[in-house]
């Protein structure tokens, strides 16, 4: 399970996994809201400051955060590079000039050959691979105008769509940053507890919460172990001759009936045995339920709460006022 880290708990002795979880949930929120609020680069960039010192003190191995970052890399990049090519909103910032000849449309077409060759023997960085090999073939149409001139073209490169761009990267890694800290630092179990709490005056009028934060703790703790079956199947299929990233559309579709039918398979059977375990213990949903831990505020929680509440008021007043 060391390749997905959503809904992972890393045990550790620091002041995040001291405290409530309530705290923590509600705290977490409210930063989340912030950050949506606030629109200009450099305040975001002093959140994300903020947000790698809750990374550093939370005594959780970097690595762990990186792989959360590295799930969504792609996207990430493809983004920024969206916005920063097609928004033309500001100032020009400076102007790439680009040559298109025989000779590098042909030079293109055997990095692009060559990726796809290298992908097969080399599994692992793919993502740079792309990115140096999409360099390699700009770089030519720069540096190296040679032969018969297809057509010259230029991308312009404006302040206000990289500053937006930066905006958003900031933000997402703010989010993420956050997000993984918080499934980090905090025990599946004391979130079902931390929420159950949390909601407890809406059974005032009829509904039934528990039921809800019951499904949530259940997906947090199943999400990454289906993932990684999903992963082991994968390989116990290619062991057997199934290339996925091989043939056509219609081979790949009928190659992934081969992971979905056994992963419906076994997550039928976890959710069975899921639910006998739940009975032998005598779960009733919607029945008053104690619990074994008993959570109390303690000092350093309404710290975090007021803390978290004069940031959240900070960034209003930088959205509105400043």
């Amino acid at each position: 399970m060391n390749s997905v880290v959503f809904g992972q708990y890393y045990h550790a002795n620091s002041w995040l996994h001291r405290l409530d979880p309530r705290c923590k949930l509600v705290s977490m929120f409210m930063l989340m809201i912030g950050v949506f609020f606030i629109r200009r680069l450099d305040v975001l960039a002093l959140l994300f400051a903020l947000a790698i010192i809750l990374v550093i003190s939370s005594k959780v191995p970097i690595i762990k955060y990186l792989k959360s970052i590295k799930m969504i890399a792609t996207l990430l990049i493809f983004t920024f590079v969206f916005q920063v090519l097609f928004n033309k909103t500001g100032n020009e910032l400076y102007t790439f000039n680009f040559t298109l000849t025989y000779f590098n449309l042909a030079a293109g077409i055997l990095l692009l050959v060559l990726f796809f060759v290298l992908g097969r023997l080399v599994k692992k960085l793919r993502l740079l691979q792309f990115l140096a090999t999409l360099a390699g073939a700009f770089s030519l149409q720069m540096f190296w105008v040679y032969g018969d001139v297809i057509t010259p073209y230029s991308i312009t490169i404006h302040d206000a769509s990289l500053i937006n761009s930066g905006i958003i990267l900031v933000r997402v890694l703010i989010l993420v940053c956050m997000s993984s800290c918080l499934t980090l630092c905090t025990k599946p179990t004391d979130i079902t507890l931390g929420l159950d709490k949390m909601f407890a005056p809406l059974k005032k009028l009829h509904l039934d919460t528990s039921i809800f934060t019951m499904m949530i703790s259940i997906a947090l703790r199943f999400i990454p172990t289906l993932i990684n079956e999903a992963f082991r199947i994968l390989r116990a299929q290619a062991s057997r001759g199934v290339e996925f990233s091989q043939g056509g559309l219609i081979k790949k579709i009928r190659q992934m009936v081969s992971l979905l039918v056994p992963m419906f398979v076994i997550a039928y059977k976890k959710a069975a045995d899921l639910a006998l375990a739940m009975e032998a213990r005598s779960y009733i949903p919607g029945h008053d339920r104690t619990s074994l831990y008993l959570l109390k505020y303690k000092a350093r929680d309404y710290i975090v709460y007021v803390f978290s509440l004069l940031l959240l008021a900070g960034m209003i007043v930088v959205r509105f006022v400043l």
